[in-house]
């Protein structure tokens, strides 16, 4: 990454940070009922891959804060969100990232959006209803199975909650989300979670 004292390679990171999210994304986009059939050493491959990613994110985080658009591009900023909201083993670094990223999203380095997605993420994992509707499970039901929208505070003011921060209305997005999953039932690799954007 970067010596002590030397300033950061942000070209460097970025590129880092988007393999490194381009690498989880299949173990990411696997709904759990797959991964939980797969051999043991590849759930903890994944899992510990998921580990280092959060721990490196987190030393760029702790050194220089958020590495946000005009650092690393979009698609770096877009692949540090994807390693934020993914480093689910570690829920003290998942709240460091989020009080990061709201920062980033304030001064424009990160969009609402994104941060949205990741608060989500950690509602979600702490088992309380979501604000912004982007987190999704796939339940197995007979041979398609079906994509549900996760518990959500206020369903009533989800598409103005969802407006605030950039998203598009809920219905249009779980139109897209399902017929998503209907084209990749055959596949072994489906996304459950909105993406956040740019």
């Amino acid at each position: 990454m970067t010596t002590p004292g030397s300033p950061p390679n942000w070209a460097a990171i970025g590129r880092d940070l988007t393999t490194r999210a381009d690498t989880a994304k299949a173990s990411w986009r696997t709904p759990a009922y797959r991964r939980a059939a797969a051999p043991t050493e590849v759930v903890a491959a994944a899992r510990k891959a998921d580990a280092d990613n959060a721990l490196f994110l987190g030393e760029i985080v702790a050194r220089h804060g958020w590495p946000g658009r005009s650092r690393i591009g979009e698609d770096g900023c877009r692949a540090a969100v994807a390693i934020a909201i993914h480093a689910d083993q570690d829920r003290e670094l998942q709240l460091r990232f989020l009080a990061a990223l709201r920062e980033a999203a304030q001064q424009g380095e990160a969009t609402p959006a994104q941060w949205a997605h990741a608060q989500d993420r950690l509602l979600v994992n702490s088992g309380q209803p979501q604000m912004y509707g982007t987190q999704w499970i796939y339940r197995p039901d007979g041979t398609s199975g079906r994509l549900e929208l996760l518990p959500v505070a206020d369903p009533d003011a989800l598409d103005r909650r969802r407006a605030q921060v950039g998203l598009v209305v809920h219905g249009e997005r779980a139109g897209l989300l399902r017929r998503q999953h209907l084209a990749s039932l055959s596949d072994p690799v489906v996304s459950l979670v909105e993406r956040p954007a740019a």
